[in-house]
C-alpha cells in the first residue's frame, strides 16, 4: 500500500466491482463495504461457502501474471449464528465468531466454524481441514474451526480436486502469499465485521486499550426492591447493544460485564483486565412514582469521571412503554457523542492516522462552534480524507460542516460551499448506504436547496435507520414550516426534544417551536417558546427576531423594542428589508411567504430599521 496508494485504492475497486455482484448471485446480501473489508449474509449457508470458493478463484485468475508485490489476497471467515437485525445493521454473538475467523484465515483461504463444516460437509464437493479448536477473543467458549483445502495452495496439502459445480467454474487454484484485504461472508443468521479502518484494535496512541472500548457494568438496583433488578438489567442489557452500534466502537459482551454484578471494582484494574479504555457504570432508583436512572463515563486509565447523565421517568409511562421509555437508547445517543468527543481530544498530536482526525474534526464540531471553529473542523476532516478517501464519517463531516457555513452565511461563495457539501455526503451515502446520520445531512443539503419535499422523504429515510435521531425530527419541522404546513411541525420538534431533553442545540430547537406558532399568528405560545430558547444563554438572532415580532402584533411596545435591540447586538445591521429576503430567499411555498409576511410586519411595528 505504501508504495503507490492510489494504485492499491484502484486495484481494490476494480476487484470490488467483480466479487459484489458474485456475492448476489449467491442470494447474499452486502450489509457493509468499508476500507478493505466486505460483509455480506447469506439465507443459506452452502450459498455462502460456494461464494467463497468462487470468490477465491476468481482471486486467483485475477492475480495471474500480476506481479507478486501488486497480488491482492482475500482472506475470508464464515459463520453460522443468531443474529439481530434493524434497519441499519446485524448484531449478535456469532457475529464476532465470524469477524475472528476473517483475521485467522490464511490469505487467500477460507477458515469456517464448526457450524458451517457441519452444515456442508457432503453436500458440496469441498474437502475441509481440522484447524483446531481456537480461544477466540470475546467469545466464551473454544470454537473449532476448518480450512476449505484448496487445491494447489501450498498451505493445504494432499487436497483432494474440486468438482465442477452448476453455481462457478471451477479452474487453475493459485494461491498467493500476503493479504492486502479482507471479507467476511455470514450465512443463514449472519455474523458481523468490521474493517481495520473501523475496526477499534488499532491503538492510535500506543496504549494496549482499542479506540471506544468500553464495558458496561451491571446497573445497580438501589431501590431497596429486588424484584426490580429486571429493570437494571433491561437498561444494562439494552444500553450495551445500542453502544456496539457505534462505528468503531468495541464493547464487552454482556455475559463478560454481568460477571462483575454486585462486586465492587476498580475501574483502573478493570480497565487492565479487560484491556478497555472506558468504563460505563450506573444505577437505577424509584422514588414514588419516579424511576431514576444514572449513568456515569470513567476514564479506565486514570479512573477520572468524563461524564454524567440522570434520567427522571414516570414509573406509569414506563410500565405502558415497550423499551423502557427509550432509557438506553437515550443514555447511548448522549454517550457516543461524548465517546467521540473524548476520542477526538486525545487523539495523537504527531502522526494521527485518519480515525483520529476524524474523531477529532468531530469533537469540534460537536462543541457547538462558531466560525472559525467550523472552518478548522473543515482543514481536520479534509487531512482524515487525503489519508483515507473512502472515510465516510470523515465525509459526513466535512459536508455537515459546509451546511454551517451556508446557513450562517460563513462564505461568501454559498453556491460553491453548498455543492461542497452534496458532493462530500452523496460520496459518504454511497460508501456507507446505511449510515443514517448521512441521510441527515443529504436532506439539510437539499433543504438548503429549497428542494423540501426531497429533504423531507431523505429526513424520513434517515430517521427509519435511526428512530433516535432528535435532529433529523427538528430538521423535519423546519422543513414542514417551509411548505406551508407549520402545525405539523410541532409533533417531530416535540418528540426530539424528549429524545435529547439537555441537547446542546435545544436553543435551536425552541426557536423551531416557536418560529412555527408564529407562522401561525399563534403569538402567546410564540413568545413562551422564544423565551425558553434565549433564556438557554444562547442567542440566536431568528428567536429574537420571532420574538420582537410577536411582542409587536401583541401590542407590548416596550418587549418589542427590547427585542430589536437584543436583536441588533446578535446581527448587527440588521433591517426589514434583510428579513424580508431572507424569507424570499428560504421558500417560495406561497403560504410560507404569506405567513412570512406578517413577521416582516410585525418586525417593522417593533421599531427594526427599514433598510
Amino acid at each position: 500500500m505504501h508504495e503507490d496508494e492510489a494504485a492499491t485504492v484502484r486495484d481494490l475497486k476494480a476487484h470490488q466491482s467483480v466479487i459484489l455482484p458474485l456475492i448476489g448471485r449467491h442470494g447474499g446480501r452486502v450489509i457493509d463495504t468499508a476500507g478493505d473489508g466486505i460483509l455480506a449474509e447469506f439465507p443459506s449457508v452452502i450459498g455462502a461457502t460456494e461464494c467463497a470458493v468462487q470468490i477465491q478463484t476468481v482471486m486467483a485468475e485475477r492475480s495471474a501474471g500480476v506481479p507478486e508485490h501488486r497480488r491482492m489476497r482475500l482472506r475470508v471467515g464464515i459463520n453460522l449464528g443468531d443474529v439481530i437485525h434493524d434497519d441499519a445493521r446485524i448484531y449478535g454473538d456469532g457475529i464476532n465468531i465470524a469477524a475472528r475467523l476473517e483475521t485467522l484465515a490464511e490469505p487467500g483461504g477460507v477458515l469456517v466454524s464448526s457450524t458451517v463444516y457441519d452444515h456442508v460437509r457432503g453436500k458440496l464437493p469441498i474437502t475441509f481441514a481440522d484447524a483446531g479448536e481456537r480461544q477466540l477473543k470475546n467469545i466464551e467458549q473454544p470454537v473449532r474451526t476448518y480450512r476449505v483445502l484448496i487445491p494447489g495452495a501450498a498451505f493445504t496439502p494432499g487436497a483432494a480436486p474440486l468438482s465442477r459445480t452448476t453455481t462457478a467454474d471451477r479452474r487453475r487454484w493459485v494461491v498467493p502469499g500476503v493479504a492486502a484485504a479482507l471479507l467476511v461472508l455470514l450465512a443463514a443468521a449472519g455474523a458481523w465485521w468490521m474493517s481495520p479502518r473501523f475496526f477499534p484494535g488499532q491503538q492510535a496512541d500506543g496504549t494496549e486499550a482499542p479506540r471506544l472500548s468500553i464495558v458496561v457494568l451491571p446497573f445497580s438496583n438501589l431501590s431497596g426492591d429486588p424484584s426490580q433488578d429486571y429493570f437494571a438489567d433491561g437498561v444494562t442489557e439494552d444500553l450495551t447493544t445500542d453502544l456496539s452500534r457505534l462505528a468503531g466502537s468495541f464493547v464487552i459482551s454482556r455475559n463478560t460485564a454481568f460477571t462483575f454484578k454486585g462486586k465492587a471494582v476498580d475501574a483502573r484494574q478493570l480497565g487492565r483486565e479487560l484491556k478497555v479504555r472506558y468504563v460505563l457504570e450506573g444505577s437505577v432508583r424509584r422514588m414514588g412514582r419516579t424511576v431514576r436512572v444514572n449513568a456515569q463515563l470513567v476514564d479506565a486509565g486514570t479512573g477520572a469521571h468524563l461524564w454524567a447523565e440522570q434520567i427522571d421517568i414516570d414509573h406509569g409511562t414506563l410500565a405502558t412503554s415497550q423499551d423502557n421509555f427509550g432509557i438506553a437508547s437515550r443514555l447511548a445517543k448522549t454517550l457516543s457523542v461524548e465517546l467521540v468527543n473524548v476520542e477526538g481530544r486525545r487523539a495523537p498530536q504527531a502522526n494521527p492516522d485518519a480515525v483520529d482526525l476524524t474523531m477529532r474534526g468531530w469533537s469540534i464540531l460537536n462543541g457547538g462552534p462558531g466560525q472559525d471553529d467550523v472552518k478548522r473542523s473543515v482543514a481536520v476532516f479534509e487531512d482524515a480524507l487525503r489519508i483515507d478517501p473512502d472515510n465516510s464519517q470523515a465525509r459526513v463531516g466535512l459536508a455537515q460542516a459546509f451546511t454551517l457555513m451556508h446557513r450562517n452565511r460563513w462564505d461568501p461563495e454559498r453556491d460553491r460551499i453548498l455543492a461542497r457539501a452534496d458532493e462530500a455526503v452523496t460520496r459518504a451515502i454511497a460508501l456507507s448506504p446505511n449510515y443514517a446520520h448521512a441521510h441527515y445531512v443529504k436532506a439539510e443539503v437539499l433543504a438548503l436547496s429549497r428542494r423540501f419535499d426531497a429533504a423531507l422523504a431523505t429526513y424520513d429515510r434517515a430517521i427509519a435507520l435511526d428512530p433516535n435521531h432528535a435532529a433529523a425530527y427538528v430538521s423535519r419541522g423546519r422543513a414542514l414550516i417551509a411548505i406551508g404546513r407549520a402545525a405539523e411541525a410541532m409533533a417531530p420538534v416535540e418528540k426530539a426534544i424528549r429524545l435529547s431533553p439537555r441537547d446542546p442545540d435545544l436553543f435551536i430547537w425552541y426557536y423551531v417551536l416557536c418560529h412555527a406558532h408564529t407562522h401561525l399568528a399563534r403569538d402567546a405560545p410564540a413568545i413562551e417558546w422564544c423565551l425558553k430558547s434565549t433564556a438557554t444563554g444562547k442567542s440566536f438572532w431568528g428567536a429574537w427576531t420571532d420574538l420582537a415580532a410577536s411582542y409587536a402584533w401583541r401590542g407590548q411596545k416596550a418587549e418589542a423594542a427590547a427585542a430589536v435591540a437584543e436583536l441588533l447586538k446578535v446581527r448587527p445591521g440588521f433591517t426589514v428589508d434583510t428579513l424580508a429576503q431572507d424569507g424570499a430567499q428560504y421558500s417560495d411555498n406561497p403560504t410560507f411567504r404569506k405567513e412570512f409576511e406578517r413577521i416582516v410586519e410585525g418586525a417593522r411595528k417593533a421599531g427594526l430599521p427599514e433598510r
